[in-house]
């Protein structure tokens, strides 16, 4: 209830009927994950609460961060994420060179401390927005049914994306054994950096279409992005092909010397998806899921089928050509899809 779906959300409602329950929703999954992790013992007693509180933490800097970007301070937002990472860096460095604590607790001391810090000043930069006393007047359990729904399917994109991204991942390891993937991850993370182009784009994006009804300027203005990040990708990855293979093998070592040669197959899939990530960004903001979870559950599902039938045979190479095959199928579905409504659209826009 208090993920990126509010970006949509708030422009459209009163912000202390979706950053109130979110803050509840946060701390309610945080015990819940407490007492999970007590009973279970999937981590060690001792760091349970530290993770309870962190993550309660980190949720009420998120929907800070969300109402910023809703109410198009992306700047901002950003600044709280730049402040938290080196409030972060210099607490485990006073930790290892002061206090002489170099274990788990450096990480976790520096953690609550930067977290509290970040969660306190963003609140102060929102607080003007969200109207407390109000909450009470204008709340009913209505209310509670489109942020948690708009929310839900956002999760379900989030998570067929990162089906559609991580599943080679798996099998690759359960299949070829840890050596390969370690290898393998550091080539695909390599690639993945050119990525950072629509993203970018994807988040202003958003941001901006959330808070329009201009929807055909809107509409263009994801066609001129698409483009532009295709380009952009592309110059990108042109320059990571050309970098020398001794370049990894004196950075990683000389057991990365076949790493360039295993992701050569991901490289059109690597620029291709560039074109989903751009064109998310509009769906989102008109809080339209069906072509995002339609496009990656069909990728998900294509990745899975060749990560199978490519993994045992060729191994790294098969991995990449699995989820290359994959990244095509899920944006020649969701481009379709956007192509046939913006026909669609300008014809009802003619009318």
């Amino acid at each position: 209830m208090g993920g990126q779906a509010l970006v949509y959300l708030i422009p459209r409602n009163k912000i202390e009927l979706l950053a109130i329950p979110a803050y509840v929703w946060s701390v309610i999954v945080g015990l819940i994950g407490f007492l999970f992790l007590k009973i279970t013992f999937i981590i060690h007693a001792v760091h349970v609460p530290s993770l309870m509180a962190l993550s309660i933490l980190s949720s009420f800097i998120t929907i800070h961060q969300t109402i910023l970007l809703g109410k198009q301070k992306i700047s901002t937002s950003n600044l709280v994420t730049v402040v938290s990472l080196l409030l972060q860096l210099t607490g485990v460095l006073f930790c290892f060179y002061f206090l002489k604590i170099s274990d788990a607790y450096a990480y976790i001391y520096a953690s609550l401390v930067a977290y509290s810090v970040t969660a306190i000043l963003s609140f102060f930069l929102i607080k003007h927005w969200v109207h407390f006393a109000a909450f009470k007047k204008d709340f009913s359990w209505r209310e509670l049914n489109q942020p948690f729904r708009y929310g839900l399917l956002y999760q379900l994109v989030e998570i067929l994306q990162l089906l559609n991204l991580r599943y080679y991942f798996f099998q690759l390891g359960l299949q070829q054994g840890i050596q390969y993937l370690g290898i393998y991850s550091i080539g695909i993370s390599i690639l993945e950096t050119v990525w950072i182009i629509p993203r970018s784009m994807a988040t202003v994006h958003y941001v901006s279409t959330s808070n329009t009804g201009e929807i055909q300027q809107e509409v263009e203005r994801t066609v001129q992005l698409t483009k532009i990040s295709f380009v952009l990708c592309a110059v990108a990855l042109l320059v990571i092909y050309f970098i020398p293979l001794q370049v990894y093998v004196f950075v990683f070592g000389q057991g990365y010397a076949d790493v360039k040669h295993s992701i050569r197959f991901m490289f059109p899939g690597i620029l291709v998806y560039s074109i989903p990530l751009v064109i998310s960004s509009f769906y989102l903001g008109i809080g339209k899921y069906k072509p995002l979870i339609i496009s990656n559950a069909t990728g998900a599902v294509t990745l899975i089928v060749f990560s199978f039938f490519l993994i045992p045979k060729y191994v790294m190479s098969g991995a990449g050509l699995a989820a290359a095959i994959s990244f095509i199928t899920t944006s020649v579905v969701l481009l379709s899809w956007f192509v046939i409504e913006q026909k669609k659209f300008f014809a009802s826009e003619g009318k």
